[in-house]
C-alpha cells in the first residue's frame, strides 16, 4: 500500500533519499525529458515532476513509526483521510508507471503552423484573434502576430493560452 506525502519546496528528491536510509520505499514520477534536451543542459537537469511537492512512499507492512515520517526533514504533511493515512493501491502506481514509460501521460502540444489563425484563451489578450508566426527556443513559447491600434504586432505567449477558431 502507498502513501503521499506534501514535501517542502523542490524536498522531492531529498526527502526521498532520507526516508530511504530509513527503509522506506518512495516514488516521486517525473515526465520523460524531451527529446531535443541536450545532455547536462539547464532542462536536463531540472526535474519534470508529474506531482511536484507530493512523494509516494511505500512504508513496510507492519510498520507503525508514523510520527518519524510526519516530522522527517522536508515533510509538510501526510495526507489523511478520517484521522488514518490516505491508502493507494499499488494498481494506481502501476497504472502511473506504465502511463509514463509509454509516454501517454505527456500533454499533447497543439501544432500551429506559420499563418494559422488563433484566438488567445487567457491572459490580456484574452479573445483577441491573431496569426501564429513562429515557434519559439523556449520549451512552451510562440509568437503570433496581433492587430493592435492598428497595425500588426508580434507577441510572445505561452502556446498553452492558443486555440484555434470556432
Amino acid at each position: 500500500m502507498w502513501h503521499v506525502l506534501h514535501t517542502a519546496p523542490h524536498g522531492e528528491r531529498s526527502l526521498a533519499k532520507y526516508l530511504a536510509v530509513q527503509g522506506i520505499v518512495t516514488y516521486a514520477p517525473q515526465f520523460p525529458r524531451a527529446s531535443g534536451t541536450k545532455p547536462g543542459s539547464v532542462r536536463d537537469r531540472r526535474p519534470g515532476w508529474v506531482f511536484p511537492g507530493y512523494l509516494f512512499i511505500e512504508p513496510p507492512e507492519d510498520f507503525e513509526r508514523w510520527d518519524a515520517i510526519r516530522w522527517a526533514p522536508g515533510v509538510r504533511r501526510l495526507l489523511q483521510v478520517d484521522g488514518a493515512p490516505a491508502v493507494i493501491q499499488d494498481s494506481v502506481i502501476d497504472h502511473l508507471r506504465r502511463r509514463l514509460l509509454e509516454r501517454s501521460l505527456m500533454a499533447e502540444r497543439p501544432r500551429f503552423k506559420p499563418g494559422d489563425r488563433v484566438v488567445v484563451q487567457y491572459g490580456p489578450l484574452a479573445m483577441v484573434d491573431a496569426i501564429f508566426d513562429r515557434e519559439l527556443s523556449a520549451p512552451s513559447r510562440v509568437q503570433i502576430l496581433v492587430n493592435l491600434l492598428g497595425r500588426p504586432m508580434r507577441v510572445r505567449v505561452d502556446r498553452a493560452v492558443l486555440a484555434t477558431p470556432a
